[in-house]
């Protein structure tokens, strides 16, 4: 189950990052929540789905993740 403990520890430093733009006023309250309810949904996206959302919700502030999804 280690895979599983360092995927919520991933997404748990993900969320924290996330306040933080929230609280600097580069994501709004409920772009925040959007991406908390994508996270929620991870596994029904494919990789290149899930950052295409991403981008999305994120006004692609979140560019900084250089993520090869191929």
């Amino acid at each position: 189950m280690p895979l599983f403990e360092d995927l919520e520890r991933v997404k748990l430093r993900f969320i924290s990052a996330c306040e933080t733009m929230v609280d600097q006023g580069k994501l709004t309250e409920e772009e925040f929540q959007d991406i908390l309810q994508l996270l929620d949904e991870l596994d029904e996206y494919s990789d290149d789905e899930f950052m295409a959302e991403l981008q999305k919700l994120s006004k692609g502030i979140i560019d900084f993740l250089d993520w090869d999804t191929k």
